[in-house]
């Protein structure tokens, strides 16, 4: 797997976002958080921290006004993104 780097696809992620703003429904201005989010995936709770595994690679943005954190799945901002 090749190494993706969050500043190589900042600007695209920037464009994905301000050309979806109209329909996400967020009203008010965002920062988007500097890096990637990986959210892992578990079939079931054992009470303890699974390492490895399916994971949704994602995006996060904080709303300046209301601290509110969105994330967004990276695949669906970057169809074209291999990872």
């Amino acid at each position: 797997m090749d190494t993706i780097k969050f500043s190589e696809y900042k600007q695209k992620i920037i464009d994905a976002l301000n050309a979806r703003m109209p329909q996400l429904g967020i009203h008010e201005q965002i920062m988007l958080v500097e890096g990637f989010i990986n959210q892992p995936l578990q079939n079931e709770f054992t009470g303890g921290l699974v390492i490895g595994g399916p994971a949704i690679p994602m995006i996060a943005v904080v709303g300046n006004d209301s601290g509110r954190i969105y994330y967004f799945a990276l695949k669906a901002l970057i169809p074209d993104i291999n990872f």
